[in-house]
């Protein structure tokens, strides 16, 4: 007997696990597995920190499975948190339950690192001001190292591929 699945769920599934494989290699994490709870922890302590309408639109270019992740649990509140970055990094750290060995700016990073490559720019640079201070300094200086090393990854890239035209180092 053939299994039928819907095509919206495989690709759920397929654009889930490339969520998680990119977070996996940012953060340098050991399994996907931990990355699923960096993915988790992170999404959580951004979304507690967001006004509910604001967090329904940082939602809304999410994939389907990255989205559910991204609300489940979600008790709305009249008011978001306003974390300061310890508080911030603790609500990431108790969220990840036994993954231990994560510092929460790397998870951060990690995921930040996802978003940025898989979301429209915008959607992160119309979310900092609204989160509190403190969140936004961390949010803002993982951001200028993804984007630092984003142009580090091209510029290489680019050497490689000139020497490669030019026929080696001497052009030859």
């Amino acid at each position: 007997m053939r299994r039928h699945t819907p095509d919206a769920f495989d690709t759920a599934v397929q654009k889930g696990n490339i969520w998680l494989k990119d977070i996996e290699k940012a953060g340098g994490l050991r399994s996907r597995f931990q990355a699923y709870a960096v993915l988790r922890s992170v999404l959580h302590a951004l979304r507690d920190c967001l006004p509910t309408a604001e967090a329904v639109k940082f939602s809304a270019q999410m994939p389907l499975l990255v989205k559910g992740v991204f609300f489940d649990g979600w008790k709305v509140t009249p008011k978001p948190l306003r974390l300061s970055r310890v508080e911030f990094d603790a609500h990431i750290r108790r969220n990840l339950k036994e993954q231990t060995g994560v510092e929460p700016y790397v998870a951060l990073k990690a995921v930040l690192s996802a978003i940025h490559h898989h979301i429209s720019p915008s959607v992160l640079e119309t979310l900092q001001p609204i989160l509190p201070r403190e969140v936004h300094v961390a949010v803002s200086a993982a951001l200028v190292e993804i984007y630092a090393e984003d142009v580090s990854l091209k510029m290489g890239a680019t050497k490689d591929w000139q020497m490669a035209d030019a026929g080696g180092p001497f052009g030859e």
